[in-house]
């Protein structure tokens, strides 16, 4: 009751306050917008007395200008005749923008322009202007929006001829719109409001100091209902008041003050927020009192909760001496007080309850001790083993079993007398049972025998089992105990294991590794009566097949196949997977039998058809055979070689069969040669990371003045014996194993910091720096050759950069772009062994080429064939018809340096002229002598 009237209480007293709040905020809100109607009420007061204060500056302005004296105005013919030279109009100042002379019939005479222009305002405001005038004999000012918004003033005058004349000064509105804004802090806009109401468009802005709030203006109001009126918007936060911009002419302009509102409406949410507080407070404070007054009969309430819990637990001596400390003091008696009371008469029958339960307890425990004997115990224990335990006789009868025991014999609850462990527990090809190999057991009781022995089921399966047998003693009566456990998955899982270690888990065939160990024992013992073959296949682009079928497919696609190459091979033939998308097989045939794998014609394993649901595809298949022979250490040595010629042959015989015995070519392919490829590789390395390349320098002569022009660089390569190594017998390798480039970066280097040392000591040979296509391709060449310039100091006016035509012409929009730069930072660019790649002279004359160096093929015999000396010719001719010059290498003899010569040749290079020197043994004082 207590709680209920403090809830009836509590919410009573909230109402109270939520009135209260709600009417001091309706009082405020209305307080408020009486507020904001008066304020855009003096905005339309200080708007109007603004205007009338810059119309009275206008009218000053005009005053202070000084009007011409000598107007020619003396007679109606030469009323509209412009001034004279000699007489000068003022000019428009101080934000003036025209002045306009006109007669009183509204007639323009000439204004302040040397163009004529339009007057500003509409013929029917200006005769209503000049007509105001003419009554007055006094100035009149107008604002109108008629083209812009615009402060006209009339002003009567005459000139020394005493002839009566109009001067209109129009001045820009947007001085006094700025001048309203910054001092009322409020916005402005100037509305045009259309009285047709079949205008779609009846409000059209014409000037706004706050776009924003002049559209919503538009948007939410019908303007035309609100001329002379306060609009009050709570939703956007704005106010405006509308009234008409000029009160003496009858137009359709009308001005909107509008006035942001925001801060109001925070106000507004401050009193809220100040009502909602003291509700607040209010409420805790009748809370308080509540609780204070109500605390003492919670207490009791909230005791008796904490006394109710114990008596599940029959603490009921507790409970009595906790409900004596909550009697009442008082001699009214509450609700607490008879709740209290019931508890105790409920405690003194639970009391007794439990007394009688306690008995019945006693009793039964004496029961349950009796029923749980040790057999039940053991049984129990037994039941729930993972161990199949059996207690049998010498003889091996059964005489006590646990329950998987029971299952996997097959035998019931209770166990027939003749139940035998030996009909179970069992070898294949064992002479004697289990029973008389265990019988020592029964002589010698701390003996145990361990052993695994199989477990042949009801259900005829066959388990592999882990015993351990022990001899027990039962009531004098010497018996077997037989514990054992399944290993059979134990077994499974290792023989899995074993498989998977030795096959290919996709097409379950041998693996790499087992199938070199097959080989290899095949050949050891067959190889000399039999002719063994290592057939290779390698599926063609298999890693793009994945890529587009995805990997389930690809998996699908090396099963069929492997299932379609075991029916295809002989019978027995050793068959693996021995990489990605490669199976290898180790074909055999009798020496005595004319017969190999060629006759098999296996041509067609190279094409196979894929079926994957609805669709097919021919998969292509390179593959390689090569024959096993005495001077191969081995199947690993075969299969090298035959993985080095299938790298050949998926260069050029992509997609077909190729048989490497009957190929009479040099061996390439052998391990050796390999091997020497691989130590000449290192050696590279080597001297890449040792500084063991040495540039050599073959000069090159102009014939025109017999001297050097300018040397090629040309690298060697320093071995470890410090013996020079020609570059033809390592860049091949360098461009095999993607070298070039770091090797091409290391020449430039060497050849940047030679002429950065000529340049400091005044020789101005240039260098010819040989760059290969693989550099040229890399995206960052071009910063990397800058680098090199910065890093080593060198002139590039001093350098060219030689590159072989047929590099450039396959990747002509790269080798544009670069030379461009090259030719921009000042470096020439020469063609190398032009001639042998049947450039078409289109590219060169695209191209910004320096020199065209004709390769030595066309030279070297140019003296003894005409065919070559007709090639060169027009060559030479054609070159210098796109304005490069020519350079000849190869010149190794006096009769071919006088061919090149009669021809047109600029610069030679060749043996006949030098050969390729150290720096230490150059001659750059070489003068050419015929």
């Amino acid at each position: 009751m207590q709680r209920k009237l403090s809830g009836v209480l509590f919410l009573a007293i909230t109402l109270v306050m939520s009135g209260r709040g709600y009417y001091t905020y309706l009082k405020t809100t209305a307080h408020q917008q009486e507020a904001i109607r008066e304020d855009l009420s003096q905005l339309e007061i200080s708007f109007n007395s603004l205007q009338n204060r810059s119309s009275r500056e206008l009218m000053r302005l005009t005053n202070s200008l000084i009007l011409p004296n000598s107007f020619n105005l003396k007679n109606e013919e030469k009323l509209n005749e412009p001034p004279t030279s000699s007489e000068k109009l003022p000019k428009p100042r101080q934000g003036v923008e025209s002045i306009y002379y006109l007669d009183y019939e509204g007639r323009v005479l000439f204004n302040s322009h040397k163009n004529k222009l339009p007057l500003l305002l509409k013929p029917k405001h200006i005769q209503q202007a000049i007509h105001t005038l003419s009554e007055s004999q006094n100035s009149t000012t107008i604002l109108d929006c008629y083209a812009q918004c615009y402060q006209h003033i009339f002003i009567p005058a005459k000139n020394d001829s005493n002839n009566r004349f109009i001067i209109n000064v129009n001045r820009s509105a947007n001085l006094l719109f700025n001048d309203f804004t910054e001092v009322s802090g409020a916005e402005i806009a100037i509305i045009a409001i259309s009285k047709n109401e079949s205008d779609s468009n009846n409000h059209r802005t014409i000037y706004t100091s706050d776009p924003k709030l002049s559209k919503r203006l538009i948007d939410n109001f019908d303007l035309a209902t609100f001329i002379n009126d306060s609009i009050i918007d709570s939703g956007h936060f704005f106010s405006a008041r509308l009234f008409p911009l000029n009160q003496s002419i009858n137009n359709q302009y009308y001005v909107a003050v509008i006035k942001d509102n925001s801060k109001l409406q925070q106000q507004i949410a401050q009193v809220i927020k100040e009502i909602f507080i003291s509700s607040l407070i209010t409420l805790t404070i009748i809370l308080l009192l509540i609780a204070i007054i109500l605390r003492p009969s919670l207490y009791r309430l909230s005791e008796l909760t904490k006394i109710l819990p114990l008596l599940p637990h029959g603490r009921y001596g507790e409970v009595k001496s906790s409900l004596y400390k909550l009697q009442s003091q008082s001699r009214w008696i509450d609700e607490i007080d008879t709740l209290a009371a019931t508890i105790a008469k409920v405690i003194d029958s639970l009391d007794s309850m439990d007394q009688i339960v306690n008995s019945h307890k006693e009793e039964l425990a004496v029961q349950i001790r009796a029923l749980t004997e040790a057999k039940v115990f053991n049984e129990t224990l037994l039941d729930n083993s993972p161990l199949a335990i059996i207690i049998h006789d010498g003889d091996g009868k059964i005489r006590n079993i646990n329950r998987l025991g029971r299952e996997l014999t097959g035998l019931l609850e209770q166990t027939p007398a003749d139940a035998n462990i030996n009909n179970w527990v069992k070898n294949d090809g064992q002479y004697i049972n289990l029973s008389a190999s265990l019988y020592p057991l029964l002589k010698n009781e701390d003996k145990k025998v361990q052993g695994e022995t199989s477990f042949f089921t009801a259900d005829n399966r066959q388990l592999d089992f882990l015993w351990t047998h022990s001899s027990l003693n039962i009531d004098g009566d010497r018996k077997i105990l037989s514990l054992g456990i399944d290993i059979t998955e134990r077994h499974e899982a290792a023989e899995s294991l074993r498989w998977l270690g030795q096959h290919d888990r996709v097409t379950g065939l041998l693996n790499r590794s087992s199938f070199t160990e097959d080989a290899n024992n095949f050949i050891k013992n067959h190889s000399k009566t039999m002719h063994i073959e290592l057939l290779m296949l390698d599926i063609d682009d298999f890693a793009m097949f994945n890529d587009r079928r995805g990997f389930d497919a690809g998996d699908k696609l090396l099963n069929d196949f492997a299932a379609h190459l075991c029916r295809s091979l002989p019978p027995n033939t050793l068959l693996s997977r021995t990489g990605s998308g490669e199976f290898c097989a180790l074909i055999a045939h009798r020496v005595n039998v004319d017969t190999t794998a060629k006759d098999l014609s296996l041509e067609h394993l190279t094409r196979y058809t894929f079926r994957n649901e609805s669709s097919s595809e021919e998969i292509c298949l390179s593959g390689v055979v090569d024959a096993f022979n005495n001077s191969l250490s081995g199947i690993d040595e075969l299969i090298s070689n035959t993985t080095s010629t299938m790298f050949r042959v998926k260069s050029k015989l992509r997609g077909q069969l190729y048989y490497a015995a009957n190929d009479d070519s040099p061996d390439d392919s052998s391990r050796s040669s390999r091997h020497q490829k691989y130590r000449m590789k290192e050696q590279l390395l080597s001297a890449l990371n040792d500084n063991r390349l040495v540039l050599f320098y073959q000069p090159i002569v102009n014939l025109k003045t017999n001297n050097i022009s300018h040397c090629e660089c040309l690298v060697r390569l320093l071995d470890s014996e410090s013996q020079f190594i020609d570059p033809a017998q390592f860049l091949g390798i360098a461009s095999e194993s993607g070298l070039l480039p770091k090797l091409d970066y290391s020449v430039l280097e060497k050849a940047m910091r030679q002429q950065s040392l000529w340049e400091e000591s005044g020789i101005t040979t240039g260098l010819s720096i040989n760059v290969t296509a693989p550099t040229l391709e890399q995206a960052d060449f071009q910063q990397k050759f800058d680098e090199l310039l910065q890093l080593t100091g060198a002139n590039p006016h001093r350098l060219i950069l030689e590159i072989v035509e047929t590099d450039a012409i396959s990747n002509l929009n790269i080798t544009r772009n670069l030379l461009n730069h090259f030719k921009t930072v000042g470096t020439q660019i020469a063609f190398d062994d032009f001639g042998i790649g049947f450039t078409s002279f289109e590219y060169v004359r695209d191209l910004p080429v320096d020199f065209i160096k004709i390769d030595q093929s066309f030279i070297r015999f140019i003296h003894e064939r005409e065919q070559d000396r007709v090639l060169v010719k027009s060559m030479v001719e054609m070159s210098h018809s796109l304005g490069k010059k020519v350079i000849v290498e190869g010149i190794e003899n006096r009769a071919a340096l006088a061919v090149v010569k009669e021809i047109g040749v600029e610069y030679v290079q060749g043996y006949h002229i030098c050969r390729p020197m150290p720096i230490s043994a150059l001659d750059l004082s070489l003068h050419l002598r015929y």
